[in-house]
């Protein structure tokens, strides 16, 4: 069964005459290429080269890389071959050909803009600008990043929510909009990590020592530790995965800043109307309020840290002590909670490039000591065979790289994405022999449900992390179950107003906590039960050869009857036992006589 696909565009661009962005990978290029001029420009062939080498769950991926090329830059194949574009004098708004085949932004499920080129946001590209808005407008995911001062405002310093989620302006701009971080003196962002000399260079950015960074946590239900219940929580997405939460980047000696904007009232206009840059959201039980982003990590700035540099032919140093700062790193901002396509920015576009990744090719030339032989390798570090392999910070880098991927999906993919996954786990022979005998759901105990939850959730944290295992349940939950409001504050992680729970339903999960009461997890694990119940019968149904879209169809249609027999038997245990809740009772035992 052919799994869905989503589609890709990266894009970047040149600083005109100073460095040129482009996609190659150093690490493959044959000699002549490797020693060439563009070869230690800002590349992104590393990064590009983890999303093509993952195995992605749910999903294959298709990736685009166009070029905003810059005039007098060559003929189209000089660039295409010097930069590793597939499409070159790219636009926003105008159709491209890729593969003999046409293309226009719509085609794409996100888009990943790389901005080089130095300025203050142009007005002659507000066309372009407007194109993006009402991709993201549409429901497209959209990330961005420059770097330090100026670099890579240009377009991004007019796009709607990009504009004002990371600062873009050399100096403050017309209307007020704050300065970004400047490149040089005391309080430039200056990340970078001592090596393991103990002293910090400018090229440290280029060894295996990346910068600590500091998460965002979530409340994730309620547990007891130590006899006292306390809240769990979780990293936003961005930084989830199967060994924990990424609390890693790549250093860089002058990074931009990600923020929340002040003002959340500011409108742009789109096709002669005025649109709103954070709509109305309004949550359960609570007056509707602008949907703000948020700063998922930040990053620090160490006291007095001096960055000279090496190779003071290629780099600037930072030699000013610097002053102690804490900046946003990670920003985020989830549109689909008002049918927008989700945004994400980062302050530089260092975390990305091969110079922070695998090495500063510069250095090659300069007869160095041996203690920064590790700056022409990056994050790969010797695997005690003659090879390299990914250092421990890197492995957790890489995940920050796929969930960008996988968090700006649009909302409409995310239903049939998930239930791919599903069908997946379905596929395993354990699962195929256990439900083989098993023809209705009727014949299904509580056990089975809660085990096949469990199935399922190991194999989704083990696959992308803890993060997984709520957020395929807020997408197969919320629009199919009557008992939602029982379980989303445990499963709807992310909402980022604040709840205001009636104070038996608060008592009911504090019981729950304590081994008193129903546990949420418990539930919201029996309905994962549910689900995986309807992938296996669909994928069985469907025979040897299926089509994806039919076995998705069919799973969602079963999910409800199966969901609503397993709920009514965790409402029948409750039943029983003395420490059940008269209030859920009659919510989940409401829920199943909707559905039966």
């Amino acid at each position: 069964m052919l799994k869905p696909l989503v589609r890709v565009l990266v894009v970047t661009d040149d600083w005109t005459n100073v460095v040129n962005g482009g996609f190659l990978p150093w690490t493959t290029q044959p000699v002549p290429e490797a020693t060439g001029a563009n070869s230690r420009e800002f590349h992104l062939g590393e990064f590009l080269h983890v999303l093509t080498s993952t195995a992605w769950v749910g999903f294959d991926i298709e990736i685009t890389k166009a070029h905003r090329t810059a005039a007098g830059a060559g003929t189209a194949a000089q660039v295409k071959a010097d930069r590793g574009a597939d499409v070159v004098n790219f636009r926003f708004g105008q159709a491209f050909t890729v593969n003999g085949q046409s293309r226009n932004l719509a085609d794409f499920d996100m888009v990943l803009l790389f901005a080089i080129q130095a300025g203050d946001p142009d007005s002659a590209l507000a066309g372009e600008a407007e194109a993006i808005a009402q991709y993201m407008e549409a429901g497209g995911g959209f990330f961005a990043t420059g770097d330090h001062a100026n670099l890579g405002a240009p377009l991004c310093g007019l796009i709607p929510r990009v504009r004002s989620m990371r600062r873009w302006w050399g100096g403050t701009g017309p209307a007020g909009q704050p300065a970004a971080p400047s490149p040089v003196g005391a309080n430039r962002h200056d990340t970078t990590q001592p090596g393991p000399d103990g002293i910090t260079q400018f090229e440290d950015q280029s060894d295996e020592v990346g910068q600590p960074i500091h998460e965002a946590r979530y409340g994730a239900g309620l547990s007891v530790r130590q006899g006292y219940i306390a809240k769990k929580s979780l990293p936003h997405p961005l930084l989830c995965s199967p060994a924990g939460t990424v609390r890693v980047l790549p250093d860089h000696m002058h990074e931009g800043s990600c923020e929340v904007p002040s003002n959340l009232s500011a409108t742009f206009s789109l096709g002669g109307a005025t649109v709103r840059e954070y709509p109305d959201y309004t949550a359960s039980g609570q007056p509707p309020q602008p949907l703000a982003p948020e700063v998922v990590a930040t990053g620090h700035v160490r006291l007095n840290t001096t960055s000279p540099a090496l190779d003071t032919d290629a780099h600037v140093g930072g030699t000013d002590p610097t002053n102690d700062i804490t900046f946003g790193v990670i920003g985020a901002w989830d549109g689909h909670r008002v049918g927008k396509g989700r945004v994400v920015v980062d302050s530089t576009w260092h975390h990305f490039f091969n110079i922070n990744l695998t090495g500063d090719r510069y250095l090659e030339d300069e007869g160095l000591g041996s203690q920064h032989t590790q700056k022409l390798h990056g994050f790969y570090v010797p695997d005690g065979a003659g090879g390299r392999k990914p250092s421990s910070d890197y492995v957790m880098i890489q995940w920050y790289f796929r969930n960008i991927v996988y968090w700006l999906i649009p909302a409409n993919r995310h239903e049939s994405i998930w239930w791919t996954t599903l069908i997946d786990v379905a596929r395993r022979p354990r699962l195929v022999e256990e439900l083989g005998h098993i023809d209705q759901a009727k014949t299904l105990t509580l056990d089975h449900f809660h085990y096949f939850g469990q199935l399922a959730e190991d194999y989704l944290t083990q696959a992308r992390g803890a993060c997984a295992t709520y957020t395929i349940k807020r997408i197969l939950y919320k629009p199919k179950i009557p008992w939602w409001e029982w379980i989303q504050e445990f499963v709807d992680v992310w909402d980022p107003v604040e709840k205001l729970r009636q104070p038996e339903l608060r008592r009911d999960l504090i019981a729950g906590a304590l081994g008193a009461g129903p546990q949420p997890e418990v539930l919201g694990k029996v309905a994962l039960g549910a689900a995986l119940v309807s992938a296996a019968w669909a994928r069985r149904k469907a025979g040897a050869a299926p089509r994806a879209e039919a076995v998705v169809a069919a799973a969602a249609d079963l999910f409800p009857e199966v969901a609503a027999h397993g709920t009514a038997l965790f409402a029948q245990q409750l039943k029983q036992g003395a420490a059940g809740s008269k209030r859920l009772l009659e919510v989940v035992n409401g829920g199943a006589k909707l559905r039966a």
